[in-house]
């Protein structure tokens, strides 16, 4: 039986050396066994298994994490006098960063709510602002803001953003 230019024995093994030598006319590279600890230049998948986390600084992804079960609110309605109500982020948000020109970050006393959109309380943390820009008025506005309790996660966020 022949698939593809594998021959198969009686015993359903397929002769892969065979294969191997009449492929190899000089047009496939020789192959490298996965314990070859020696690196290729371009080779990804070696630098990535040896520096996983300068690897995935390299290849951000257009996105930030933000886990709301951890004192995260989020406001599309800022106001500058301070009044501006923060709401609970419900869930994990994937946050697209690249789509907003600019981002602040203040911190601060900010009014928080509940899931209803009341007013609970006054609260101490870190905000960041994503700014957009208004062709009407020629001016950047707030377009989105997320207020932080837990400076945990306000780091966090800020590591993503900085392979961003």
């Amino acid at each position: 039986m022949e698939l593809c230019g594998l021959q198969s024995s009686s015993n359903g093994h397929t002769d892969v050396q065979e294969w191997h030598h009449r492929t190899s006319g000089g047009s496939l590279p020789p192959k490298r066994k996965r314990s070859d600890l020696t690196h290729m230049p371009g080779d990804r998948c070696d630098r990535a298994s040896a520096f996983p986390a300068q690897e995935a600084a390299k290849n951000p992804s257009r996105f930030v994490r933000i886990d709301g079960q951890r004192g995260v609110y989020y406001s599309e309605s800022w106001e500058p006098n301070g009044s501006t109500l923060y709401l609970p982020v419900c869930g994990t948000v994937l946050a697209n960063i690249h789509k907003y020109e600019q981002i602040s970050f203040e911190q601060g006393c900010f009014c928080i709510g509940d899931d209803t959109g009341g007013f609970r309380q006054r609260v101490q943390g870190q905000a960041l602002h994503c700014w957009r820009y208004s062709k009407d008025v020629r001016k950047l506005f707030i377009a989105l803001s997320y207020f932080f309790t837990n400076g945990d996660v306000f780091q966090e966020v800020l590591s993503s953003l900085e392979c961003l």
